[in-house]
Order: C-alpha cells, then structure tokens, then sequence
C-alpha cells in the first residue's frame, strides 16, 4: 500500500509539472480507443502481445483508461508464476500459458517532443494465467486446462511515434505485481504498432 501511494504521489507531481504554465485553459476531453499488436519480452518469455485499451482524455496531459492484453501461448516453465499447474502432465513440451491481463489506469502525458508522445501510467485490474496441456492419444488429443486470477497493480512508462493521426508505433514497459498466494512481479517490455480512433 505504502508503494502504491508513493507511486500515485509522483503521477501526480509529474501531472502538475506538466501542466501549462498559462491562465487560458482549453476544453480538450474526448473519449478515445486504441489498439496494439506486437512482439513483448520480459519474464513470460518471449511472446506476441495484443492490447486493447479505451479511455477518456481528462486534460491534454491526464486521461484515464481500461485496459484489455493478452500474451498468448507463454512458455510454461516462465509463466507458471501466474498460472497453475496441472495435475498430471504426460508431455512438458506440450505445456504453455495463456495470460490475461484487464485493470483501469491513469495515464499522465508530458508534452510531445516532435511526433512523440512519452507518459508514465499507474492502476489496478486482475491478472489471469490460463495453463493449457495437450496430449495426442490414438485417433484423439486430450487437453487440459487451469485457470487462475489474481488482482493485480501495475505501473510503467512508454513512448507512442505518432505516424499518423491514426497510426502509431509504440513502447510499453510495465511492472505488474500479482496478488497470487505469493507476490509475483511480471515485468513485460512491448513493442508495436498502434491504431487509434477518437
């Protein structure tokens, strides 16, 4: 808790830093959604990620947001960390994870250097690991499956290259702490393109 105040104090430093120095202030809020796909790295492994997000643009610097990601067919022996296991499993190599991953977050934006837009964001969600094990008998293939979901924080820092209006390339990093049994932290470093509509 006395981490999640402390990361909640400095978003909001950073918001007031970059706030506009100027009196005028401007009605800029607009809904928005986004979506992204693209390699990730990190302590799942090496996975593709897709991510949804859609949100309300509070100020030109502050918005808020609900997030949707999937990291599919994660290596087993990096993602059973978040997943469970199962209970018998004839075949290791036919073992992978699928993770999940919905929370609502703020988003704080500095100014735009150039065509880069940079932010830190900073909420709370679930975080979903889904075991998966097949196994081929004659004539049939049997799969198993266990699924488990913890909440979840999450904080990070990323950067979106605006292409377009409506094309991005983007970098994510993010640190998720699951509240699992045991705390576990899932690091997950991604890169993409994105596509938005305002």
């Amino acid at each position: 808790m006395r981490r999640s105040v402390f990361v909640l104090t400095l978003i909001a430093a950073c918001a007031l830093i970059a706030a506009p120095a100027s009196a005028q202030v401007q009605n800029h809020t607009s809904w928005y959604a986004s979506a992204a796909i693209g390699p990730s790295f990190g302590t799942l492994g090496s996975t593709p990620v897709v991510d949804a997000s859609a949100g309300y643009q509070l100020t030109p610097y502050v918005s808020v947001a609900g997030e949707f990601g999937v990291l599919p067919h994660a290596p087993f022996d990096k993602a059973n960390i978040v997943a469970p296991a199962l209970s018998s499993i004839t075949s290791p190599s036919n073992v992978h994870v699928n993770a999940y991953h919905t929370n609502a977050n703020l988003f704080v934006k500095a100014s735009p250097w150039g065509r880069f837009d940079p932010y830190a964001t900073f909420g709370v969600g679930a975080f979903t690991g889904s075991t998966v094990a097949k196994s081929s008998l004659p004539g049939s293939t049997l799969t198993q499956y266990s699924r488990e979901t913890n909440w979840a924080e999450n904080v990070g820092l990323g950067t979106t290259y605006r292409v377009t209006k409506w094309l991005g390339l983007n970098a994510d990093y993010r640190h998720f702490i699951v509240n699992a049994s045991d705390t576990q932290h899932v690091n997950r470093f991604t890169t993409g393109v994105s596509f938005f509509v305002k």
